[in-house]
């Protein structure tokens, strides 16, 4: 018994799509009316290739996320050692608006690339942000919020100031640079 081999379109310009049968014979089907430019070829595979119009919003929502950073450490920075009753309410609810408010942020940032899911965990900004909103998270959990390692795990809320520094022009090459400072010697005598 001799099986047919499939059928292949000779390019994406004729618009057609293959969907090859349990039993190897293939059926093309015409898709009249689709714009050869929302398709590409990625390994070997058609693939949609429309930008996700939620990455355009979430980029015009990029200055919202710098400012909101800058608030967050203008907030740990007024936080005293003994701070009134309604100092200490306003810095613990602007602390939980601000972690809520990041928490949605990391949501979004991964929507914008679905299909390719895999594609957020590729770049390194991702990875800190998920990692600073799960730390910053974690923290506002009551039982840890009110032990003494507290103080110490802020880190995760003063270390979103990296999305300031990274708007500032000059400052940038400093925080992704890679090479280690040469370390001169000294002399003492």
């Amino acid at each position: 018994m001799h099986l047919a081999q499939p059928r292949r379109p000779s390019s994406l310009l004729q618009r057609r799509l293959c969907i090859y049968c349990w039993f190897s014979s293939s059926l093309v089907v015409n898709i009249d009316g689709e714009n050869d430019e929302n398709f590409g070829v990625i390994d070997g595979r058609l693939v949609a290739t429309r930008r996700n119009k939620l990455k355009d919003y979430y980029q015009m929502t990029k200055w919202f996320w710098v400012i909101l950073a800058l608030v967050s450490l203008t907030i740990q920075a007024t936080r005293t050692v003994d701070p009134g009753p309604i100092h200490g309410k306003l810095l613990n609810s602007g602390e939980l608006a601000i972690t809520i408010a990041f928490d949605v942020e990391i949501v979004l940032r991964f929507a914008t690339y679905l299909p390719d899911w895999r594609d957020f965990f590729r770049k390194g900004r991702n990875w800190l942000d998920l990692i600073l909103a799960i730390g910053s998270t974690i923290i506002q959990i009551p039982p840890v919020r009110s032990s003494e390692a507290y103080p110490w795990l802020t880190i995760f809320q003063l270390l979103r100031f990296y999305r300031v520094i990274l708007e500032v022009p000059r400052m940038k090459p400093l925080l992704v640079s890679r090479r280690t400072p040469k370390i001169m010697p000294i002399r003492l005598g």
